[in-house]
C-alpha cells in the first residue's frame, strides 16, 4: 500500500512547489492586497510589461493624478486628456477620488519606463487656456487631486442682458398699421381660458408647421403727445403659438409661452425674434439729439413705476436701437410771482427717471423703466442719454 501511495505523494509535492513558484514575484503568493502585474486597481504599485497592450480599467488610489496615470499607462504624461475624454463622468480633471474606476484608452502600447529625468509639465500660462479651467476655481500646474502650485483664475465678466427674450415678447408692441392678425378657430378641448401647452386650431390657409405667432389682443389707440397724431394700436401679448401640423381639417398649434390667460377671442400676430442686447450698451451716434415723449403705458395704466413697460414715440426711423437709454423729464410746473402779470412763472422740467429700449418698431419702441423717483406718465418728455 505504501509503495502505491509514494508516487501520488511525490506528484502532490511537486504540484505544490510549482504553484507556489508561479503565484507571485519572489515566491510570494498573490492576494487581494498585492495586485498582479497589469491588474487594474493596483495603483502606483502596478508594474506594466514593456511594449504590451493595455485595454482594461483602473481604480483610482490615494495620491493618483491623471498626469501620473497617463505617464505610467501611456508613457506620455501630456496624453492625460485622452484618459479624461474616455471618462466623461470626470467633470474636473483636478478632482479625482480614490475608488473611482476609470477606463483607459484601448490599444495603447506601453513603452519601457525611461530612466532619464522626468518630463516637466508645460508652463502654467499655456494651461490657463485649457479645457479644464472653470470659473472661480483654483488650478494647479498640472491636474492634481491636490497640487502644490496653485493659481487663481478670475471668472469672466457676467453678461447681463438689457431684457430677456421672454421680457421682450411679453412687452407687446404698437401695431403701426399694415398688420392683418389671424383668428383662433377653436381647440380640441374647448375651455374658457387656455395656458401653457394647450392646443388651438387655426385655419389651414397660410400656415405651415414650424410657424410661430404672438397671441395677443388690442388695448387701445396710441397717440403722439407732441403732435396729437395716431401712432397705432397697442398690442398686449398673452403668449406664443407654434404650428405643429394639420389635424381635423385645421392646422393645430401648441401654446409654447403663456404670459397671461389666453382666450379664443385673442388674435395671432406675426412673430419677430427678439434682439438681445447686453450691458454695457455702446453709444448709438444715430440717436444723438433724439427727443420725444412717452406715448402709452402697458396694461392701460395711467402711470408706470420701476420695472414696468412703456412705449415711446420714437423708433427705427429715428435711429433708435434696442438698449438705448433715455432720460425722462416731467413738467416743472409754475411758481407764483405776484409782481408779474398773470402771477406765475414756468419752472424747468425735472428729471423723473431713466428708461431703456427693449424692442423697436418703425416709429415707436417699447422700453422698460430702469429707475424713477415717482410714477411716470404718458406725455412726459424723453431725450437720448449717451452712455458714460
Amino acid at each position: 500500500m505504501k509503495k502505491r501511495l509514494l508516487p501520488v505523494m511525490v506528484v502532490f509535492a511537486m504540484f505544490f512547489l510549482l504553484s507556489t513558484a508561479f503565484a507571485g514575484e519572489g515566491g510570494k503568493p498573490l492576494d487581494n492586497k498585492t495586485p498582479a502585474p497589469g491588474a487594474p486597481g493596483g495603483g502606483k504599485s502596478v508594474a506594466f510589461a514593456a511594449n504590451t497592450s493595455w485595454t482594461g480599467r483602473y481604480t483610482i488610489v490615494k495620491g493618483d493624478t491623471l498626469w501620473d496615470i497617463s505617464k505610467a499607462r501611456l508613457s506620455d504624461p501630456f496624453a492625460w486628456p485622452r484618459i479624461w475624454k474616455k471618462n466623461p463622468f470626470i467633470h474636473n480633471p483636478n478632482l479625482i477620488y480614490p475608488g473611482q474606476v476609470i477606463k483607459l484608452p484601448t490599444g495603447v502600447t506601453i513603452a519601457p519606463p525611461k530612466a532619464a529625468k522626468e518630463v516637466a509639465p508645460p508652463p502654467v500660462v499655456e494651461r490657463e487656456r485649457g479645457p479644464f479651467v472653470s470659473r472661480g476655481t483654483t488650478l494647479t500646474a498640472r491636474p492634481h487631486v491636490s497640487g502644490t502650485r496653485i493659481i487663481t483664475i478670475p471668472p469672466p465678466p457676467v453678461r447681463i442682458p438689457v431684457a430677456t427674450r421672454a421680457n421682450i415678447l411679453e412687452a407687446g408692441f404698437v401695431d403701426e398699421g399694415g398688420i392683418k392678425p389671424r383668428s383662433i378657430k377653436g381647440s380640441p378641448k374647448p375651455q374658457a381660458l387656455y395656458g401653457l401647452f394647450d392646443k388651438l386650431y387655426v385655419n389651414t390657409d397660410g400656415f405651415k408647421a414650424g410657424d410661430r405667432f404672438i397671441i395677443g389682443r388690442y388695448e387701445g389707440k396710441v397717440e403722439d403727445p407732441g403732435t396729437g397724431d395716431t401712432l397705432g394700436r397697442l398690442v398686449k401679448a398673452s403668449g406664443v403659438l407654434e404650428i405643429k401640423g394639420p389635424k381635423d381639417g385645421f392646422m393645430l398649434g401648441v401654446i409654447t409661452k403663456a404670459f397671461t390667460d389666453i382666450k379664443i377671442s385673442d388674435m395671432l400676430f406675426p412673430y419677430q425674434e427678439p434682439v438681445i442686447v447686453y450691458e454695457p450698451v455702446p453709444p448709438n451716434p444715430k440717436a444723438y439729439g433724439v427727443s420725444g415723449y412717452i406715448a402709452a403705458l402697458s396694461g392701460g395704466r395711467h402711470d408706470d413705476t420701476q420695472a414696468d413697460i412703456l412705449y415711446i414715440d420714437k423708433g427705427a426711423k429715428d435711429g433708435v436701437l434696442p438698449g438705448d437709454s433715455f432720460v425722462v423729464k416731467r413738467p416743472g410746473g409754475y411758481a407764483r410771482n405776484n409782481s408779474l402779470i398773470g402771477g406765475s412763472v414756468p419752472l424747468p422740467d425735472v428729471t423723473a427717471g431713466r428708461i431703456e429700449v427693449i424692442s423697436v418698431g418703425k416709429h415707436t419702441a417699447a422700453a422698460k423703466v430702469v429707475n424713477s423717483d415717482g410714477p411716470l406718465k404718458a406725455g412726459y418728455s424723453i431725450y437720448y442719454s449717451r452712455p458714460k
